[in-house]
């Protein structure tokens, strides 16, 4: 599909030091109609922007470090008129293509993402998993591929270069100029950081940070505290 054609999607990919997924995930994404592929990359070490490079459809750009600066760059770099913003380690549900042209064909629709899935059977994180299927701040977040007009984000102010939080950030803005939809079908996302983590640490540390940021601590503050507790 062409750019500029009005159901064009580009698909906006922020990467560091991905190189043993990235190609299993651009390879994927050939079963959708798609556009465009940006992968934005954060300065990796590795050899994530040389495979992703070899990748029909695939324009490798260089970007500050951080999920913000990364995506603010990817978008910039692409044209088409829809956006789906996916992390590296998440799989797309069949015919999501078609499910964003449809949920963005109406126009009280800014913004959505899907339901969330991980890859593994632990059962707290299936359980947490299940809470996904409603549209909340607490349950609505970048792993699980948001997706909006081109015009709805340039309306909302584009995506916040920060380093944390930007998908709770931008998605707020998107609900003040139309609807944010979950859609049912799930996303499958990567279990690697709550397994590396710790389940229970991990969701404890997310929602801590959560309220902090909600009480106005800045999120240059809670990335620090992030990386601190990655290990």
């Amino acid at each position: 599909m062409d750019v500029h054609d009005r159901s064009g999607i580009a698909v906006i990919i922020p990467t560091f030091n991905e190189a043993a997924i990235i190609t299993a995930c651009l390879a994927r994404l050939a079963a959708y109609d798609i556009a465009q592929i940006v992968v934005c990359d954060g300065g990796s070490t590795d050899e994530t922007a040389r495979l992703a490079a070899t990748h029909p459809k695939v324009t490798v750009i260089h970007a500050k470090l951080g999920r913000g600066s990364q995506l603010r760059a990817g978008v910039a770099a692409s044209s088409a008129p829809l956006l789906l913003l996916l992390h590296a380690d998440t799989c797309l549900p069949m015919s999501a293509d078609k499910r964003i042209r449809q949920a963005l064909a109406d126009p009280s629709v800014a913004a959505g993402c899907f339901r969330l899935r991980f890859a593994s059977d632990r059962f707290s994180l299936t359980a947490w998993a299940w809470f996904s299927r409603f549209e909340t701040s607490l349950t609505s977040f970048g792993d699980q591929a948001f997706f909006m007009r081109r015009s709805s984000l340039e309306a909302a102010g584009g995506i916040a270069d920060w380093p944390l939080l930007e998908d709770v950030d931008v998605r707020h803005r998107l609900r003040k100029i139309g609807r944010f939809v979950k859609l049912q079908p799930a996303v499958t996302t990567s279990a690697r950081r709550f397994e590396r983590v710790g389940v229970l640490r991990c969701q404890l540390r997310n929602a801590l940070i959560i309220a902090a940021f909600r009480l106005g601590v800045p999120p240059t503050r809670l990335a620090r505290y992030y990386r601190a507790t990655e290990t």
